[in-house]
């Protein structure tokens, strides 16, 4: 080897690593159901608007109490006069100068005063307090509820994502033997031991197979870009996630299968008022529905006194801006009663009335709808899992069933047909118990969900 060679090797050796790393894809980022929670509640849009309108509604509540407190401020006017005025005001000109009269206009004038106001009875004051914990209360279950619905999305996301997976694999799976069968029937037909139909029989399922490859990739990655936008990532990012469902899934999935009927009808048979309290989006509406009849309550205000005091503390207007002279005090105490307001007052009190009644039954409508909704996931429920005892005995059938055709056909005792109906059928036993696994745990979320105990699959 000459020395330009030996050159050249050792360059090629050096940029080889280099090269490939380049040439290399790359790998997918891994994410577990928890990860993908914890990524969507730190970054969700939605959750940090919820978080901010909780922290106004906590400063709006102190900001209601204020309205009762004293205030207490201080003023200084200063008021300049031209000469004519001046002397037209100035009485002590007519006046001897031994009578020594206090001189009350100046051409230059300063008035300084302290002045205390304080509400003694306000009733728009005092509602305001009740509408703005109202208002507090409302922020923090609708901050709940975003919160809830941001972690029912993902993990709905999320197990999509594992089911689109796991029929990807089931169907690479049988493509891979309708490709080995459909090279097999090639080669025989060109051994003339297979007629042409035999042949395209084959190649028609090989297509076909490929076909229902095809759609499971676009379906995984649908599922995948729906992942991505819930989880704050890229649309387009590549991400894989664990081929298990979660553990803290798998366990209540288990425990919901062992109840019978009736504890799965009591699971959902809640009162009223606990139902409000376990589920965030209900309990938000009833704050709404709150918060209206109090902006009713509010309107009679318009027809309630008002009692007010007021006190001056002030330093007699003179010439100079220091605080001198007489020091006048006043006390006020200020009683109004509304009379007559053209009607303003009345025909306000009865829209926010009736905005108050369309609030209340447009929360007792949703009561009765999250009822609705908790009646269909339990029947779901107890569908689904008679389903999951069928699909379990079908695949064991149709396996079974597949094992003695292929077996028959190998010994010339079946069709070509025959054996592609087995392998379609334990094909789709198999993506039926899969559809129905995962349809089972998506209600079983969705119920969990809507009885506010959607945190417990949170680690």
């Amino acid at each position: 080897m000459t020395h330009n060679q030996g050159k050249l090797y050792f360059l090629i050796c050096m940029l080889l690593p280099l090269l490939t790393c380049f040439a290399q894809k790359p790998d997918k980022e891994f994410i577990t159901m928890d990860e993908a929670i914890s990524r969507a509640l730190g970054e969700n849009n939605s959750l940090k608007a919820s978080e901010f309108a909780l922290r106004k509604a906590e400063w709006d509540t102190r900001n209601a109490w204020t309205q009762l407190f004293p205030s207490l401020t201080f003023n200084t006017r200063f008021m300049w006069i031209d000469d004519s005025t001046y002397r037209e005001r100035d009485f002590t000109r007519f006046f001897p100068p031994e009578l020594n009269i206090p001189k009350t206009v100046f051409q230059e004038t300063w008035s300084s005063s302290l002045d205390l106001e304080m509400p003694l009875f306000n009733w728009a004051a005092y509602n305001g307090i009740r509408m703005a914990k109202t208002n507090e209360k409302l922020a923090k279950e609708q901050k709940k509820s975003n919160r809830q619905v941001v972690i029912f999305e993902v993990i709905s996301g999320y197990l999509n994502v594992l089911k689109a997976k796991e029929v990807l694999e089931l169907q690479n799976e049988y493509l891979e033997l309708s490709k080995l069968n459909y090279e097999k029937a090639e080669r025989l037909y060109q051994a003339d031991r297979y007629s042409k139909t035999e042949a395209l029989r084959w190649k028609l399922d090989f297509q076909q197979q490929k076909s229902l490859v095809v759609t499971a990739e676009t379906e995984l990655k649908n599922a995948v870009t729906i992942l991505n936008k819930l989880i704050n990532k890229e649309i387009f990012s590549d991400i894989d996630v664990d081929n298990n469902i979660p553990k803290s899934i798998e366990t209540e999935r288990d425990q919901l299968l062992q109840k019978d009927t009736e504890e799965i009808y009591e699971m959902i048979k809640l009162p009223d008022d606990k139902l409000v309290e376990v589920n965030a989006g209900l309990a938000a509406l009833k704050s709404g529905a709150r918060m209206s009849e109090l902006i009713y309550q509010n309107s009679y205000s318009s027809y309630m006194p008002n009692i007010n005091l007021a006190y001056t503390y002030a330093w007699r207007d003179n010439n100079t801006i220091a605080l001198d002279g007489n020091s006048p005090q006043t006390l006020v105490i200020n009683f109004s009663l509304p009379i007559f307001s053209g009607f303003k007052n009345y025909t306000s009190l009865k829209s926010n009335y009736h905005s108050y009644k369309q609030n209340k039954e447009e929360f007792n409508d949703q009561l009765k709808e999250i009822k609705l909704s908790l009646t269909a996931i339990a029947n779901a429920i107890i569908n689904l899992r008679t389903q999951l005892e069928l699909s379990d005995v079908n695949v064991e059938l149709s396996a079974g069933n597949y094992r003695i055709v292929e077996q028959q056909k190998e010994k010339g005792l079946v069709s070509n047909i025959d054996f592609i109906d087995a392998k379609l059928n334990n094909q789709k036993a198999r993506q039926d118990k899969i559809t129905a696994d995962y349809d089972f745990i998506s209600v079983m979320v969705q119920l969990y969900y809507m009885l506010g105990h959607i945190d417990i699959f949170v680690n």
